[in-house]
């Protein structure tokens, strides 16, 4: 699995080149936003167009895509590639987790001052379960917002990765007491990584295989989190422009 790492800021004509690479749609939609909202959402779609399209041999503007029940994107059959992806942003950053090896989830979320832990105390009930409840917050007291942080993360890669949508299954899904934590460097060799199973509160909610969870750490405030089937993948972090010229790392 690569996870390509990106800058949402750009300069105007690189904007405007990117623009260009939309659909009809995508453009129409795009317009439905704030200025500000509007220009990251153009940067992350159009360059996720230029990341599927130099790994699967055709244009931007060839890209087709298409999306899930509850709206997770897919490359259309019409490309016969077994390639899968996934996309998450925040603030000014976005992550493309991109893999042969079957469906994956990734989530992040970049810390803000707004995060503390008034923040932490209301968004627990949000995301834990009950059973969660009792053993990661009232065994300890508190929960700090870094932990609260890492666990939204995680359950939210989990669930993009099995394409239910968010919504109000957060609370469906427990995650193990000690999550894996990888540190990596962007661009650097790809690592062996340990996949923490999740545990799904109704059995029936996800049947076949277990989805696996890691938290990678960056550093520099940014809680990122992969999931995907098994209990171990090859990971790689790379830069947008590393993954043009290089490809995939995988595993």
């Amino acid at each position: 699995m690569t996870i390509a790492r990106l800058s949402l800021h750009v300069a105007d004509d690189e904007y405007a080149r990117l623009v260009n690479v939309l659909s009809e749609d995508e453009k129409e939609r795009s317009l439905r936003r704030l200025p500000e909202v509007r220009r990251r959402a153009v940067v992350s779609r159009g360059r996720l167009r230029v990341l599927l399209g130099r790994l699967i041999g055709v244009s931007p503007e060839e890209v087709a895509l298409t999306t899930g029940r509850y709206g997770k994107p897919y490359l259309s059959e019409l490309h016969q590639s077994s390639i899968q992806f996934n996309v998450a942003h925040s603030m000014d950053e976005a992550v493309v987790a991109v893999s042969h090896q079957g469906a994956i989830g990734v989530d992040l979320e970049k810390r803000k001052t707004t995060h503390n832990q008034r923040w932490a105390h209301l968004m627990a009930p949000t995301i834990f379960s009950e059973s969660e409840m009792t053993q990661h917050v009232e065994g300890r007291g508190r929960l700090s917002p870094e932990e609260i942080l890492d666990c939204w993360v995680a359950k939210e890669a989990v669930l993009k990765a099995i394409g239910t949508g968010i919504g109000d299954k957060l609370r469906t899904c427990q995650l193990p007491a000690d999550l894996p934590r990888f540190k990596m460097s962007v661009d650097a060799e790809a690592s062996s990584c340990r996949l923490a199973t999740v545990v799904f509160k109704d059995q029936d909610f996800f049947p076949g295989n277990k989805i696996g969870i890691t938290l990678i750490d960056l550093g520099e405030g940014t809680h990122l989190a992969v999931a995907r089937p098994g209990q171990i993948c090859k990971l790689a972090v790379r830069s947008f422009d590393r993954i043009l010229y290089d490809g995939l790392a995988e595993g």
